[in-house]
């Protein structure tokens, strides 16, 4: 990595490190009474196992914050920041694939990075069968996490569907469905949300006369395929016919474009996002260490709701060795210097194909000139510490090493 000239470093080192220091684009609304909730979606949390051995740091002892360090400021910057929990907290052993069971520690390091609400309908959402559904969920009831997409009952899938948050004066609808469980069958009175277009009409009426916004999590498509599927543009169709504002997509483990949705004055009214890759994962065959965040500000005002410009941030899986052991870090690509045939680099190239079609209405903020190059060493713990929350152990953090 290019060393960095010393008065820069210097400059660098006496900026305290805070949420602010690397950030989306704020927006202004020119109507001073309008209001605006910003959200940021992110792609599939996996743990594979050399994830979970990366994180040990002891007997039963898991230490997931430095994997999130660099990513927090953006996660946290919004209001609502949503993630597709591609795993069970199925308790002990702990497993990764074909069937998931992280420790619950990562659980709690994702809210103190920023995540306020987790969809857990996909694929893997029986990999514990019912008794990893009803942990899960569980333990994401602890940590005081909403959830949606699976259910210990049809009573509970009634209550909670949608899933209500509400956020600066709007009520944000969160529904999640899934393709399938990997063949692996749930039984009563256990639910996981399938992709099954009546039923989701029927969610959708019931999200619309509640709701200002409504978010639907779909988990879809063929996986590592840089365009969307025809299945994926027929059910994305079908959502944004009945009501869906924006369309969070995941699964194929790579990303896919986006399409926006204007109406006939050219306003942006709803957002289709088809797939954001791995926001973390064990997976380096390229592209499947990259990923990216979307970040939407929706605003109310006298004409109802419209989304502004969303931006998307570029990120990838760093895997340094820090003292003989593999750890595993989520970077923004934003402002560093990447040499030229770095999987980060050949990444960027990568996913500007892939979000060409959109980038002159969408940007991509690694464009504008905001370098985020932390100060080194960190302060240490970077988050704010809950009392449910399990012990830190510190930890060297620097993916320029």
């Amino acid at each position: 990595m290019r060393q960095l000239p010393f008065f820069v470093l210097l400059a660098l080192l006496f900026l305290p490190f805070r949420e602010g220091v690397a950030q989306w684009t704020t927006y202004f609304p020119q109507d001073t009474s309008a209001r605006t909730v910003s959200f940021t979606f992110t792609g599939d949390i996996m743990q594979h196992m050399p994830q979970i051995e990366a994180a040990q740091c002891g007997v039963n002892r898991f230490d997931y914050d430095p994997a999130f360090v660099y990513i927090a400021p953006y996660l946290k910057q919004s209001d609502v920041t949503v993630g597709n929990l591609e795993l069970t907290l199925g308790g002990t052993p702990y497993r990764g694939y074909p069937c998931f069971s992280a420790p619950d520690t990562l659980l709690y390091a994702l809210k103190r990075a920023g995540f306020t609400a987790l969809s857990t309908a996909n694929n893997h959402a029986c990999d514990r069968k019912n008794a990893g559904i009803t942990r899960t969920i569980a333990k994401l009831e602890e940590a005081n996490i909403p959830f949606f997409g699976t259910y210990r009952s049809a009573r509970e899938r009634d209550s909670l569907t949608p899933r209500i948050i509400e956020k600066s004066g709007f009520r944000i609808a969160l529904l999640a469905y899934t393709y399938g469980t990997n063949g692996i069958p749930f039984a009563a009175p256990v639910i996981v949300n399938l992709i099954d277009t009546v039923q989701i009409l029927t969610d959708l009426q019931k999200a619309k006369a509640v709701a200002d916004i409504v978010v639907v999590a779909v988990h879809w498509g063929i996986e590592y395929q840089d365009t969307p599927s025809r299945e994926q543009r027929t059910i994305a169709d079908f959502l944004l016919r009945n009501g869906a504002t924006i369309i969070v997509g995941n699964h194929p483990h790579v990303i896919q474009p986006l399409r926006p949705v204007y109406d006939s004055t050219g306003t942006l009214r709803q957002l289709c996002i088809y797939s954001m890759g791995n926001f973390i994962s064990a997976q380096r065959t390229f592209p499947r260490a990259g990923a990216m965040l979307v970040h939407v500000v929706a605003e109310k005002n006298a004409k109802g709701i419209e989304l502004r410009v969303p931006q998307c941030l570029l990120t990838y899986v760093d895997r340094p060795t820090i003292d003989g052991k593999r750890a595993f870090r989520i970077i923004p690509i934003e402002g560093q210097f990447l040499p030229r045939d770095s999987y980060a680099a050949r990444y960027r190239q990568h996913a500007e194909r892939i979000l060409a079609a959109t980038k002159e209405t969408i940007p991509a903020i690694h464009k504008r000139s905001l370098p985020f190059i932390p100060p080194e060493p960190l302060p240490f713990p970077l988050f704010s510490h809950h009392p449910i929350a399990p012990s830190i152990i510190k930890a060297k953090l620097s993916p320029f090493q």
